[in-house]
C-alpha cells in the first residue's frame, strides 16, 4: 500500500478539505482507503503534511501536437510526422508534471498523438491520460494548410459519416467537429460563420453516440452554437458568440460548454507570439477576446456546465500552463475557487463520461495533486504544484 499521510483533502463535492490520509493500491493505481493511515510493513508513506491535496486536474481541450513559442501556426505545419511526436511526448510529459493527470486532445497530427498515448500506457512515456478525437471534421477550407496533419475534410452528410468512422477505426476516443470558423484560421475563414450544416453536425453525433462516444463541437459563430446543441454534441468549445438564448438552450440541454480562456489571455502575456503572429489573427484575438470573456460570465449566471479546457498548443498557451484556466475562471468569469476547482475536476470527468476521475473517493483513480497553500485563498497555488500522483505513481515529489 502507498499512502498520502498529514495533508488536508479536498472532497470535491461537499467543498471542503478535511484531514484525513489516502491510502492507495499500487497494483490497480485506485484509491483504497479515505480516513486515518494504518500502514503495515513495507508501506510505502509519502508525507503531505502541511499541503492540500486534490484531485488530479482534467483539461478538456489541448492540442498535445502543437508548439507554442511561435505566434504563426503555420510554423508547425512542415515538421514531420516524427518530430510532431517528439513534440508530443514531451508536451505530455510537461503537462503531467504541472498536475494535469487527465487531457482531451481535440484534433491530433495524423494519429501520432495516439502512439503517444499507447507509449505512456505502456509506460515508457510519461504523460497524462489522454482522451482523443484523431483528426477534427471539418468542411473544406484553405485553414487545413495551417494545420495539414489535423483536419479530416469531409463535405456532406455521408463524408461525415465516413469521417467519423475513420477516426473511431484508428483508436478515437470522441468525434471533433468544425461547427463554425476558426479564430487561428486562414483569412479567408470568418469565425463568425458556420460551416457544417445541422444535417452534417447529426451526421457526426449519430456516428458518435451509436459507438458510446461523445461529440466535441469548435463553435464561435451564434448559429453554429444552435446548431451544435439542436444537433445534439456533448460539448461547445469556445462559445464566443453564443447570446442568452443559446446559453439558455446549453443548459437546458446539458450542453457542456469549455471555456479556453487562456488561448486568449495566455497570448497576450507571451511578447514573443504576439511579436510572430500575422496582423490578422491578432486583430481577431484582441477583437472578440473580452467578448468571449462576457459569454462565459452569462454562461456561468445562466447555470450552463463548465469544464475546464485551455486550448494548450495555441501561441503563447504552453503546456504545463494549463492549470491557469482555473485562476482566469475566478479572476474574469466570477466563479468562486471551488466551483473553478470543479471545472477542472468532477464537471470535466462527467464530460469524459469518467465516473472514477475527478475526486478522491475509495475505487476511484489514485490521480492526485498538492499544493503548498490553500487553493480557496490563492487558486493560483494549482500552478504551482509540489507533488503529482498519477494512478498511484508518484511523478513528482
Amino acid at each position: 500500500m502507498r499512502w498520502l499521510v498529514g495533508g488536508e483533502v479536498l472532497d470535491v463535492d461537499a467543498g471542503t478539505f478535511r484531514r484525513v490520509d489516502v491510502g492507495i493500491d499500487p497494483d490497480t493505481g485506485r484509491i483504497a482507503e479515505v480516513g486515518q493511515a494504518r500502514p503495515a510493513a513495507g508501506d510505502d508513506l509519502i508525507d503531505v503534511s502541511g499541503r492540500w491535496v486534490l484531485p488530479g486536474l482534467i483539461d478538456c481541450h489541448v492540442h498535445l501536437t502543437l508548439t507554442t513559442d511561435a505566434g504563426d501556426p503555420r510554423a508547425d505545419a512542415l515538421r514531420t510526422d516524427a518530430a510532431v511526436a517528439l513534440d508530443t511526448a514531451a508536451a505530455a510529459e510537461r503537462t503531467l508534471r504541472a498536475g494535469i493527470t487527465t487531457v482531451r486532445d481535440v484534433g491530433g497530427w495524423n494519429y501520432v498523438e495516439m502512439a503517444v498515448r499507447d507509449a505512456i500506457r505502456r509506460g515508457i512515456a510519461a504523460g497524462p491520460r489522454m482522451f482523443l478525437a484523431g483528426r477534427l471534421l471539418s468542411i473544406t477550407t484553405s485553414t487545413v494548410e495551417y494545420y495539414p496533419g489535423m483536419y479530416e475534410v469531409a463535405d456532406g452528410a455521408d463524408a461525415v459519416r465516413a469521417a467519423a468512422r475513420r477516426q473511431l477505426a484508428q483508436g478515437a476516443d470522441l468525434i471533433k467537429v468544425m461547427a463554425t470558423g476558426a479564430m487561428l484560421s486562414s483569412e479567408t475563414e470568418d469565425s463568425r460563420a458556420i460551416q457544417f450544416t445541422l444535417d452534417e453536425l447529426r451526421a457526426a453525433v449519430e456516428i458518435a453516440h451509436d459507438n458510446f462516444r461523445h461529440v466535441a463541437a469548435h463553435c464561435h459563430a451564434l448559429r453554429g452554437i444552435h446548431q451544435a446543441v439542436e444537433a445534439g454534441v456533448d460539448s461547445i468549445e469556445h462559445g464566443t458568440f453564443a447570446d442568452h438564448e443559446a446559453l439558455g438552450k446549453m443548459a437546458a440541454a446539458g450542453t457542456v460548454l469549455v471555456p479556453t480562456v487562456c488561448a486568449g489571455e495566455l497570448l497576450f502575456r507571451d511578447e514573443h507570439a504576439v511579436a510572430t503572429m500575422p496582423d490578422h489573427l491578432l486583430q481577431r484575438m484582441r477583437a472578440f477576446h473580452d467578448l468571449h470573456v462576457e459569454t462565459l460570465r452569462r454562461a456561468h449566471e445562466l447555470g450552463v456546465t463548465l469544464a475546464m479546457g485551455t486550448d494548450a498548443g495555441t501561441p503563447g498557451n504552453h503546456h504545463g500552463s494549463n492549470a491557469w484556466e482555473c485562476v482566469f475562471m475566478r479572476d474574469l468569469v466570477g466563479l468562486t475557487p471551488i466551483d473553478s476547482i470543479r471545472t477542472a475536476t468532477t464537471n470535466a470527468a462527467r464530460l469524459l463520461r469518467q465516473p472514477d476521475l475527478g475526486h478522491l473517493g475509495v475505487g476511484a483513480h489514485a490521480d492526485v495533486i498538492a499544493v503548498d497553500e490553500h487553493p480557496f485563498d490563492d487558486i493560483s497555488a494549482l500552478t504551482r504544484v509540489s507533488a503529482v500522483v498519477k494512478a498511484g505513481a508518484v511523478v513528482r515529489s
